[in-house]
């Protein structure tokens, strides 16, 4: 065997060690994948379960329970913020449609880069779209109750409402805590899996 023969052979072996390693490599992003949107579509419909509970609940007292107007807005900030939810989760899912199983593995990744990347960033503004509404309407309802009892002293009143506000706040933290942990442990590992897929085949030499 010459030089040249030796190269070619070299080639062709290095080759087929990269097709094998590429293809292992795809089936393991499509497994991926696939696993992350159904616990994606599983966290959206226990949302929507849960939304449907608490429209539920609060369209009960609004009918059949007599209540200042104050708390009556803040449970309508409650229902709108349990729909806006369900809503943003929804929109998040489906603005991008997922990708043929039959398209190029770089099509394929491209389209699943970009919807991983909405759900990072979805589940990292976490205190706005999902923990403020609800609690800015608890709070609202709950200056509403605090008010419709005269007996109480303004101390009482606004000291009860400040730490039940606190209470929020910690929760509203703990929350965004637990999205960003989430964020790290579930999403990042595919982004970065499915952007170095991405990076390898745009850098793969031309046959």
């Amino acid at each position: 065997m010459n030089l040249d023969d030796f190269k070619s052979s070299w080639r062709e072996q290095h080759d087929e060690l990269g097709r094998e390693r590429l293809n292992v490599a795809s089936d393991d992003i499509i497994a991926r994948t696939a696993a992350l949107e159904r616990a994606i579509v599983r966290r959206d419909f226990v949302e929507a379960a849960a939304a449907v509970v608490v429209v539920a609940i609060a369209a009960a007292f609004l009918w059949f329970v007599k209540m200042p107007k104050v708390v009556m807005v803040g449970i309508v900030i409650i229902v709108l913020g349990a729909i806006e939810v369900v809503a943003v989760m929804f929109w998040t899912r489906h603005r991008d449609a997922r990708p043929n199983l039959d398209a190029p593995l770089v099509e394929f990744c491209r389209a699943e880069l970009q919807r991983v990347e909405r759900q990072i960033q979805l589940l990292k503004s976490v205190t706005w779209w999902y923990s403020a509404p609800p609690m800015i309407g608890a709070a609202v309802m709950t200056f509403g109750m605090l008010q419709a009892v005269p007996e109480l002293s303004p101390v009482l009143r606004y000291g009860f409402l400040a730490a039940f506000c606190a209470c929020f706040l910690a929760a509203t933290f703990i929350i965004a805590r637990i999205n960003a942990r989430a964020v790290e442990r579930d999403l990042l590992p595919v982004r970065n899996d499915l952007a170095e897929v991405i990076r390898s085949m745009d850098d793969a030499p031309m046959q």
